[in-house]
Protein backbone atom coordinates (compact mmCIF):
# COMPACT_ATOMS: atom_id res chain seq x y z
CA UNK A 1 0.00 0.00 0.00
CA UNK A 2 2.71 2.47 0.93
CA UNK A 3 3.50 4.30 -2.50
CA UNK A 4 0.84 3.34 -3.85
CA UNK A 5 -1.37 6.40 -5.33
CA UNK A 6 -5.05 6.15 -4.85
CA UNK A 7 -8.19 8.40 -6.40
CA UNK A 8 -9.59 9.68 -3.04
CA UNK A 9 -12.78 10.79 -1.43
CA UNK A 10 -11.50 14.06 0.41
CA UNK A 11 -14.13 15.59 1.82
CA UNK A 12 -14.62 19.52 2.45
CA UNK A 13 -14.87 21.08 5.40
CA UNK A 14 -18.37 21.24 5.11
CA UNK A 15 -18.38 17.26 6.23
CA UNK A 16 -20.88 15.96 3.46
CA UNK A 17 -19.63 17.37 -0.10
CA UNK A 18 -16.13 15.63 -1.58
CA UNK A 19 -13.93 15.71 -4.58
CA UNK A 20 -12.37 12.21 -5.89
CA UNK A 21 -8.40 13.04 -5.57
CA UNK A 22 -5.14 11.69 -6.01
CA UNK A 23 -2.89 11.41 -3.08
CA UNK A 24 0.34 9.13 -2.12
CA UNK A 25 0.27 7.11 0.64
CA UNK A 26 3.37 7.29 2.78
CA UNK A 27 2.76 5.43 5.55
CA UNK A 28 0.32 3.01 7.56
CA UNK A 29 -0.39 4.35 10.98
CA UNK A 30 -1.41 2.08 14.22
CA UNK A 31 -5.15 2.63 13.81
CA UNK A 32 -5.86 0.81 10.17
CA UNK A 33 -5.72 4.44 8.53
CA UNK A 34 -3.24 5.79 5.80
CA UNK A 35 -1.01 9.26 6.05
CA UNK A 36 -1.01 10.62 2.70
CA UNK A 37 0.39 13.46 0.95
CA UNK A 38 -1.98 14.80 -2.15
CA UNK A 39 -1.65 15.95 -5.39
CA UNK A 40 -2.49 19.24 -7.56
CA UNK A 41 -1.49 20.30 -10.48
CA UNK A 42 -0.95 23.82 -9.49
CA UNK A 43 2.54 24.57 -9.51
CA UNK A 44 2.70 27.87 -7.16
CA UNK A 45 2.68 25.95 -3.95
CA UNK A 46 6.38 26.55 -2.74
CA UNK A 47 6.37 23.37 -0.42
CA UNK A 48 5.84 21.21 -3.34
CA UNK A 49 7.90 18.31 -5.26
CA UNK A 50 6.97 18.06 -9.08
CA UNK A 51 6.05 14.28 -9.78
CA UNK A 52 6.47 13.19 -13.38
CA UNK A 53 5.48 9.71 -15.12
CA UNK A 54 9.57 9.03 -14.89
CA UNK A 55 8.64 8.32 -10.71
CA UNK A 56 6.25 5.86 -11.29
CA UNK A 57 6.68 2.04 -11.61
CA UNK A 58 3.13 1.92 -13.11
CA UNK A 59 0.19 3.87 -14.09
CA UNK A 60 0.67 7.61 -15.37
CA UNK A 61 -0.75 10.88 -14.50
CA UNK A 62 -2.67 13.18 -17.35
CA UNK A 63 -1.50 16.41 -16.26
CA UNK A 64 1.75 17.31 -14.55
CA UNK A 65 1.90 16.77 -11.05
CA UNK A 66 3.13 18.12 -7.66
CA UNK A 67 3.18 16.47 -4.06
CA UNK A 68 2.14 19.25 -1.27
CA UNK A 69 4.50 18.28 1.34
CA UNK A 70 2.78 20.77 3.55
CA UNK A 71 -0.83 19.41 3.80
CA UNK A 72 0.07 15.76 4.83
CA UNK A 73 -3.35 13.88 6.30
CA UNK A 74 -4.34 10.90 7.61
CA UNK A 75 -7.44 8.79 5.60
CA UNK A 76 -9.65 5.98 6.24
CA UNK A 77 -8.94 2.89 4.07
CA UNK A 78 -12.99 3.03 2.62
CA UNK A 79 -12.47 6.41 1.14
CA UNK A 80 -9.92 5.09 -1.34
CA UNK A 81 -11.61 4.99 -4.60
CA UNK A 82 -9.17 3.15 -6.90
CA UNK A 83 -5.37 2.55 -7.35
CA UNK A 84 -4.37 4.96 -10.68
CA UNK A 85 -0.42 4.24 -9.89
CA UNK A 86 2.37 3.29 -7.98
CA UNK A 87 5.56 4.69 -7.36
CA UNK A 88 8.82 3.08 -7.45
CA UNK A 89 11.02 2.56 -4.01
CA UNK A 90 13.69 4.78 -5.32
CA UNK A 91 11.52 8.14 -5.85
CA UNK A 92 9.93 7.19 -2.62
CA UNK A 93 12.90 7.52 -0.71
CA UNK A 94 13.01 10.88 -2.61
CA UNK A 95 10.18 12.39 -1.34
CA UNK A 96 10.64 11.24 2.44
CA UNK A 97 14.24 12.83 2.08
CA UNK A 98 11.98 16.26 0.86
CA UNK A 99 9.62 15.67 3.19
CA UNK A 100 12.12 15.14 6.12
CA UNK A 101 13.46 18.27 5.61
CA UNK A 102 10.52 20.40 5.14
CA UNK A 103 9.25 18.90 8.85
CA UNK A 104 13.37 19.82 9.98
CA UNK A 105 12.74 23.53 8.76
CA UNK A 106 12.40 25.76 11.25
CA UNK A 107 9.72 28.37 11.05
CA UNK A 108 9.69 29.55 14.55
CA UNK A 109 11.35 32.98 15.08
Amino acid sequence: MVGSIYLAKIYFTDGIKFKLRPILIIKENSFGDYIYIPFTSNAKNINSIKITNNFLKNGSFKKESYLIIDKTCTISPNLLDRKIAHITEHSLLKIYDEYCSFLKTNHYK
